[in-house]
């Protein structure tokens, strides 16, 4: 239950990021950390194997990121702004998505390894 309840908070979390992405200056920097905040998060909710909760929040966070976010719009590369600001925002972003996917494929990997050593059976030429 606590897992449903953090995932759901992740996703609305995450929608309402979207807001503060659309503004100029801090609060699309706001809206950028507050959509890691929600990876984070949803990484969480999605301890148990359930990877509703951050695929979905992964892909708002990409569209925040990628198109929404006016600091860091991909429009904003071709109009040769600061690349140094774009591209740090980019790797922080990757960075915490390559973490929270990592939690969550070590995660599924114990809890599978902890599932089957038990039902392991015994052959002849363990033996």
């Amino acid at each position: 239950m606590l897992y449903k309840i953090t995932g759901w908070a992740a996703i609305i979390l995450a929608l309402s990021a979207l807001l503060p992405s659309y503004q100029t200056g801090a609060l699309s920097v706001i809206g950028f950390y507050l959509c890691l905040f929600s990876l984070l998060i949803s990484a969480f909710a999605s301890h148990l194997g359930n990877y509703f909760y951050y695929r979905l929040v992964f892909l708002i966070a990409v569209i925040n990121v990628f198109i929404i976010n006016d600091g860091t719009r991909v429009m904003l590369l071709i109009k040769q702004t600061d690349w140094v600001y774009i591209g740090s925002m980019y790797g922080i972003f990757f960075v915490i998505g390559s973490i929270c996917s990592f939690l969550i494929r070590r995660e599924d990997a114990s809890s599978q390894d902890a599932y089957e050593a038990p039902n392991k059976k015994v052959t002849q030429s363990q033996l």
